[in-house]
């Protein structure tokens, strides 16, 4: 029995014994529950706060981002616009500056047909007057040929005629010094050398002196012949100092040596 009690009275010892564990454990716990929940809540306030800060964070980040892409976009279609506006401006420019060259190619052509027509037009006008040149060197060559030889025949003739009053007055006793008439007179080294520019007045004042060297000594006496030669030599000689202008190489081409040996002074000197 007393083991029963004693066993009894231990387990009345151990049942407090645990009855205190056990409400130590429980406030222990509870202590351990309230410190966890506390710092459940601080951690949760801490969370929202950091959360509350982030989300902040982001949201004016967010906003900063908007305001430079709204910015950027301003930009752009500033940018878009003004490249518009000079392209335009460049296209217009190029289009007048192409217009304006395609119009001073159509003026250049223009120009260049009329120059190669000008340039062909005084071609034709160069050739024909290089023919009518030739066609007149050709009509003054024959021309100045003929007047030369005509007045070269008239000129022998009247050396000739001379040459027959001279004879005459030889046969009859009377020189040339008796008449007051010089050899230097006939025979000057100034006769005329019949030619000029315009053989038609040279033609006819020789043709004058010519017919006065030719009708006198038919006509005249020994004074009369004499006046005749002293005022054709005065005549011929102050005509050949005035011209002085070769009979015979009036034409543009040489005259033949046996012409040029036809002078005054030679036919007088045979």
């Amino acid at each position: 029995m007393k083991r029963l009690d004693q066993l009894k009275k231990e387990k009345a010892v151990l049942a407090s014994e645990v009855a205190q564990e056990e409400e130590f454990l429980a406030n222990t716990l509870q202590k351990r529950l309230d410190k966890l929940a506390k710092e459940k809540v601080d951690l949760e306030n801490r969370l929202e706060a950091e959360q509350e800060y982030v989300v902040n964070k982001l949201r004016k980040a967010i906003e900063q981002l908007s305001v430079e892409k709204n910015k950027l976009m301003c930009e752009k279609v500033e940018l878009e616009n003004q490249l518009e506006c000079e392209q335009e401006y460049i296209l217009n420019r190029l289009q007048k500056q192409v217009d304006k060259l395609a119009s001073d190619k159509v003026s250049l052509q223009k120009e260049k047909a009329e120059l190669q027509r000008t340039v062909a037009d005084l071609g034709a006008s160069v050739d024909k007057l290089n023919k009518d040149k030739v066609n007149l060197e050709n009509q003054m060559e024959m021309e100045e040929e003929s007047i030369t030889n005509r007045l070269q025949r008239r000129l022998e003739a009247a050396v000739s005629n001379l040459r027959l009053i001279e004879s005459k007055l030889e046969v009859k006793g009377i020189t040339l010094k008796d008449l007051g008439i010089a050899s230097s007179d006939l025979q000057h080294t100034e006769w005329p050398r019949i030619y000029s520019r315009s053989p038609s007045s040279t033609s006819g004042h020789i043709d004058r002196v010519l017919s006065g060297l030719v009708s006198g000594p038919l006509s005249a006496s020994g004074t009369s012949a004499s006046g005749t030669l002293h005022s054709a030599g005065v005549a011929l000689q102050a005509h050949g100092s005035a011209t002085a202008v070769p009979i015979l190489t009036g034409s543009r081409r040489e005259r033949p040596l046996s012409a040029q040996s036809n002078t005054p002074e030679a036919l007088l000197a045979k």
